[in-house]
């Protein structure tokens, strides 16, 4: 597993709770997935908290939903959708077996 991390900025800000999920270019499902935290950092993990993802190709979608207290389920994507498709996503990694796969700073647009 290699961990990765970086920092997800929004229209230039960091952005608290979007979800990024790894979508393996193999065609096999996303099981890799981090959301970041006030300061837009995030962590991967797979199978424990923060572990990573195995070295590979993939492509990267984002959703920025808001939690709904009433229904107390995530609603919405303050992204109008522009990465929440694998197939939309202009966002690919290509992870090497190394220990650490520093993502740096995406910058995403609403």
């Amino acid at each position: 597993m290699v961990k990765i991390q970086g920092v997800v900025l929004v229209d230039d800000e960091p952005a608290e709770g979007v979800v990024l999920r790894l979508h393996p270019q193999t065609g096999s499902a996303a099981i890799s997935s981090g959301i970041t935290s006030a300061d837009g950092s995030f962590q991967i993990s797979t199978y424990s908290l923060g572990d990573g993802a195995p070295h590979g190709q993939y492509v990267i979608t984002f959703v920025w939903s808001e939690f709904d207290t009433l229904t107390r389920t995530q609603v919405g994507d303050q992204l109008g959708g522009k990465y929440a498709f694998d197939d939309k996503s202009e966002i690919k990694w290509d992870i090497p077996k190394i220990d650490v796969f520093h993502a740096g700073t995406i910058r995403l647009q609403r």
